[in-house]
């Protein structure tokens, strides 16, 4: 396609024989409607398409729900694999279906660790493994409240590393507060 150039006059005439063009078409437009009401013609509206409405996502997971439920039942920190072996006990999975679980379960902790900021990772310095927390049992600080310290030794055989308190997301649903 060709690029068009105006000169600076050329280009303020056109804007003004647009301008005059779009104001004559608007008045002789409303009188073309005035005389329909008059005539008693039925006044059509110009409508828009109108947006459809989206489709409904699917159920919502039980996993999120079932972390939450499990860590506050337990009262202690808890490995991914023990989350995902009490889902298996307790929803009756066959272990064929394992690993599905195991993702689901996998991806609801992250959803609710980086989007709803309620359950935080906590290890040792310097170690892999790491243990499931809710964000409650975490002072200010970073540490972990005592209780829950003793717990996480007796596991882990150590002192949790502190939790940095500000990358923890605020939940972005405040309703939706357990």
């Amino acid at each position: 396609m060709t690029k068009i150039e105006f000169s600076a006059k050329e280009a303020a005439s056109l804007q003004a024989h647009f301008a005059r063009e779009k104001e004559r078409l608007t008045t002789e437009l409303a009188h073309v409607e005035l005389m329909l009401s008059k005539l008693g013609a039925p006044a059509k509206k110009a409508t828009t398409k109108a947006g459809h409405t989206p489709k409904k996502r699917g159920p919502k997971s039980i996993w999120g729900a079932f972390i939450l439920k499990r860590l506050r039942a337990r009262n202690r920190p808890m490995s991914y694999d023990e989350l995902i072996a009490d889902a298996m006990s307790i929803h009756k999975i066959p272990q064929a279906r394992l690993k599905s679980a195991k993702a689901s379960i996998l991806n609801s902790a992250f959803r609710l660790r980086t989007v709803h900021g309620k359950i935080v990772t906590v290890g040792r310095p310097g170690k892999k493994d790491k243990l499931v927390v809710l964000t409650k049992w975490v002072e200010e600080s970073g540490a972990l409240k005592p209780e829950h310290a003793k717990a996480f030794k007796s596991i882990m055989g150590g002192k949790a590393a502190r939790v940095d308190m500000a990358g923890i997301p605020a939940n972005p649903y405040p309703d939706d507060e357990d």
